[in-house]
């Protein structure tokens, strides 16, 4: 890993030079749950201001790093940085607490989110699930085993979710899957039964016990409307 690491510095920084402002590592295999042969290296490049002509000189790269297990980077300068934290605080928030630095400087030191900005995307992303659940309910009632697949997916992001939701409530949000779950029905008394062994990719589908009601309740508790989980 690290070897790979080393060769994407090194060609990111032969590439942009003095406009590289920071290079850093995020999701998995910045948080040590990165599975070798599954999971993709996840990096951000920061540069100080971004162009057309700044991108292109990635295209080249882009089927070599992609080989080596690499999503294609995420490109920002300061400028969008800066004005995108009110947009996507879940996100930003999930690399403050999960971001390793491969070169330059670190920007999430000292970064601070706003919670009524948390808030709001949190409640926006629960109902978004909520509604596409509801539609593929209607188009998957016939049919047991896809709408199983369908919530497997949709549960594939509720550990995010759930430590936004322990952040909101004041709570530690640090810690496994299951530990994150077990606080937020303590914190908003709703059923995470089942979400930690969908979520967290486990594959194991049986007798989880989770259903849309589960998403009814997370709903709850980003609105402060506490616990619902039946109405959905």
């Amino acid at each position: 890993m690290e070897q790979v690491l080393d060769r994407f510095v090194r060609d990111v920084q032969g590439l942009y030079g003095a406009e590289l402002v920071s290079l850093f590592l995020y999701g998995s295999a910045a948080s040590g749950e990165h599975v070798p042969g599954r999971s993709n290296f996840n990096v951000a490049v920061v540069l100080r201001k971004l162009s057309a002509a700044l991108l292109r000189k990635a295209a080249a790269h882009l089927r070599t790093w992609h080989r080596q297990g690499f999503a294609t980077p995420l490109f920002l300068d300061l400028e969008i940085l800066h004005d995108s934290m009110d947009v996507f605080p879940m996100e930003f928030l999930d690399m403050q607490a999960h971001h390793r630095v491969l070169s330059g400087t670190d920007l999430f030191a000292g970064l601070s989110i706003r919670q009524g900005n948390l808030r709001l995307q949190c409640e926006q992303e629960l109902r978004g699930k909520l509604l596409k659940l509801r539609q593929s309910y209607v188009e998957s009632a016939l049919a047991p085993g896809e709408m199983e697949r369908v919530l497997v997916a949709a549960a594939s992001s509720i550990a995010i979710l759930g430590r936004m939701l322990l952040r909101l409530g004041g709570e530690d949000a640090a810690g496994e899957v299951d530990g994150v779950l077990e606080r937020v029905q303590g914190l908003f008394g709703v059923s995470t039964s089942g979400l930690g062994s969908w979520g967290g990719g486990s594959g194991d589908w049986s007798g989880g016990g989770f259903s849309a009601g589960n998403f009814g309740g997370f709903r709850g508790g980003a609105t402060g409307g506490g616990g619902a989980g039946g109405d959905w």
